[in-house]
């Protein structure tokens, strides 16, 4: 494979380990970064230390090779544009992304809208949906991250019609390459909405207990709202005619929120929530809460009440929004 010309547009969390794991495996890796994690990424360079919380161990800390940009010329032209932004912040970057002639923008984001309003910006064809199965945190300008396990959830992505097309069998291979695990979707549209269903409850949550992860699994109430919560979103999910993606998650529908409970405690309980859940929901309590608005106004505008997540919603005095879907 030939070496691919790669631009990382968000150098938070996300796109440096994306940035920095394609750059190790030989593309040609460049970030447009501004402010503070700019200057960081000048006089540190992208550190990147893989942990495993649960069990201790850390790898050896590296720093590959990449170039730094703070503004994207019309005719610097890459093969791949990675868009690793949080969601509230994706329509606001859209214009000056617009303006670039490169053709495929992989936007690793969470969006509970669809893509009509990004293709309207940047054009049919140049946009390719995607969601990292990975997580972590930066502490002192180094990346600590660990990938999601390919059973629970793979770096997940598919074109917007669910075409197979070489430019999507292309980016799998090179992102396994990378050591990424890799999933094709056909319909990401519904794998994301089944995302956010079951996200969204679990990270408010979090805001509802008040304290973290390890305080949530002790919380009782908390646990059975949020678990009424995901059976409600799945309901709206599969009476909507969107669907539940992947199928398996549709058995959640059936447990009791009791049992559920019980299983959302043991995760709650543990490392690997704390890393891939807690640490981006007290990070990102804007997107987050963003993200819940549009969940709840696709189902309000879809016919579907979802009182559970109101509720968890409740004490933070969350307003609905009212943008197309």
């Amino acid at each position: 494979m030939n070496s691919k010309r790669i631009l990382v547009v968000g150098a938070g969390v996300i796109g440096s380990i994306y940035g920095g794991r394609l750059a190790e495996n030989g593309a040609e890796v460049t970030f447009l970064a501004r402010g503070k994690r700019l200057e960081e990424l000048r006089t540190m360079g992208l550190r990147l230390q893989r942990m495993d919380r649960k069990n201790g161990r850390k790898e050896e800390e590296v720093s590959p090779p990449i170039r730094l940009i703070e503004r994207l010329s019309s005719e610097d032209i890459y093969d791949y544009i990675f868009v690793t932004l949080r969601a509230e912040q994706v329509m606001e970057a859209l214009p000056q992304l617009a303006g670039n002639r490169s053709e495929t923008f992989v936007f690793m984001v969470n969006n509970a809208w669809g893509y009509e309003a990004w293709e309207q910006v940047l054009g049919r064809g140049r946009v390719l949906p995607a969601f990292p199965g990975a997580g972590g945190c930066i502490e002192r300008g180094i990346v600590q991250y660990n990938l999601v396990q390919r059973c629970v959830q793979p770096t997940t992505l598919g074109e917007v019609d669910g075409t197979r097309t070489p430019r999507l069998r292309t980016l799998q291979r090179l992102l396994a390459k990378a050591g990424f695990p890799t999933s094709i979707q056909h319909n990401m549209d519904a794998w994301q909405k089944t995302h956010l269903a079951l996200v969204v409850p679990m990270a408010c949550a979090i805001y509802y207990d008040g304290g973290d992860n390890y305080s949530l699994a002790n919380n009782r109430e908390a646990l059975l709202l949020t678990s009424k919560s995901l059976r409600e979103n799945l309901a709206f999910l599969r009476r909507a005619g969107i669907g539940i993606t992947p199928k398996k998650i549709a058995v959640m529908r059936y447990l009791s929120p009791s049992l559920m409970s019980d299983l959302l405690t043991n995760i709650f309980a543990s490392s690997w929530a704390e890393l891939f859940i807690m640490g981006h929901t007290l990070k990102a309590r804007g997107e987050m809460l963003y993200l819940a608005k549009q969940f709840l106004t696709l189902a309000h505008q879809r016919g579907f009440q979802l009182p559970s997540l109101q509720t968890l919603l409740a004490p933070l005095a969350v307003d609905s929004v009212h943008e197309p879907s």
